[in-house]
């Protein structure tokens, strides 16, 4: 769904994204390119109430300048949510926000602004479901392809390291070679017989949290309850455990992305790796 600001408003503004969010819309997509206003300006009071919202639900809000040539200019600090966020909030307008921003828990977002004046020119609300946080919030992730190669396993964990450092996500594709996702309880026979893919499910024992997701592309996602994230045995754990080239997996949240085939006749394919991001956590 894409929106200018005046049409958004003339539909209600604020209620019109909650009821877009409650149909579970893959992306709502808001204009602001024909406005000069920054993120702390009174008209955006509405779209910034739910970039603070999804920040508070564990969802990420990328502020990203426009990749866009600019000489001779002072570019801005990127702006803050903190900085122009709501304070002193009684406990009434906590309890209301809690229920009213209730969907904001399955949405990341992003927002762009202008490098030689700061102004905001797009905002976008992105279902978590509607694709991997690579493709639909950071333009700024560490990627690596999978390629099944001596090395790729300490390839990733300097990347893990770098990312802790920055503060930025790092993505494994599967471009090049197909990896099935599993079905079973991994152990040590059948991690072994899954051959080329085999290296990823190790990284995946360790992280502190694990999602795994279908990738979708509609307009609006169906509702669907949460999936299993891959169960690993205690002896497959305990040895990618003691690797010291693991460890920086340990701080990381990891979101695993599938594709899955039906057939015309409602026969289900098998999972296949779309993407895997190890996301950075901080430390209690």
């Amino acid at each position: 769904m894409r929106y200018t600001l005046d049409e958004l408003n003339s539909k209600g503004g604020k209620s019109e994204i909650r009821k877009l969010l409650e149909e579970n819309a893959g992306k709502v997509l808001v204009d602001l390119s024909g406005k000069s206003l920054k993120l702390s300006d009174e008209d955006l009071d509405d779209l910034r109430d739910y970039l603070l919202e999804i920040s508070k639900r564990d969802g990420r809000v990328a502020i990203e300048k426009l990749h866009i040539a600019i000489r001779g200019l002072e570019i801005p600090e990127p702006p803050i949510l903190k900085d122009v966020g709501l304070v002193g909030w009684g406990v009434f307008k906590r309890i209301y926000r809690g229920i009213y921003f209730k969907r904001t828990g399955d949405y990341n977002a992003k927002v762009l602004y202008h490098p030689g004046n700061g102004n905001i020119n797009l905002i976008l609300f992105v279902h978590k479901r509607y694709g991997d946080i690579c493709e639909t919030v950071f333009s700024s992730c560490n990627e690596i392809e999978y390629l099944d190669e001596d090395t790729f396993d300490l390839q990733l964990s300097t990347a893990l390291k770098e990312s802790k450092e920055k503060g930025t996500p790092v993505r494994v594709n599967f471009k090049q070679v197909e990896a099935s996702l599993p079905d079973t309880k991994l152990e040590w026979d059948n991690l072994k017989s899954m051959g080329r893919s085999a290296r990823m499910y190790k990284w995946l024992a360790l992280p502190k949290e694990k999602e795994t997701k279908p990738l979708a592309r509609s307009r609006f996602l169906p509702f669907q309850a949460a999936l299993t994230v891959i169960d690993y045995s205690i002896s497959v754990f305990d040895w990618v455990n003691k690797i010291i080239m693991y460890k920086p997996a340990r701080d990381t949240k990891a979101e695993v992305l599938y594709t899955q085939k039906i057939s015309e006749d409602g026969t289900v394919g098998a999972r296949t790796l779309h993407s895997v991001v190890f996301l950075p956590v901080k430390e209690e």
